[in-house]
């Protein structure tokens, strides 16, 4: 499901609030979770996941169509 898709479908279950309004509160509650996240907070959602994000650690990768061995570096 998209954004779009989301807002849409609010928008036909919430009839009391306009299309601008519901993406007005779509793009906060995204907003707000992508803040959380810059900041390495982790989110919760009860019925929905939990989001977090992971330090990886450099590793070497292969090129899967020359096969040849590629450095990765660490990634957020």
């Amino acid at each position: 499901m998209t954004k779009s898709q989301l807002i849409e479908r609010v928008a036909a279950s919430e009839t009391a609030w306009t299309r601008r309004n519901i993406e007005g509160a779509v793009n906060a509650i995204f907003d707000s979770m992508a803040d959380a996240l810059t900041r390495g907070e982790r989110i919760e959602i009860r019925g929905l996941g939990s989001f977090q994000v992971k330090q990886r650690m450099p590793r070497v990768g292969r090129n899967p169509k020359t096969g040849t061995r590629v450095p990765i570096p660490s990634q957020l």
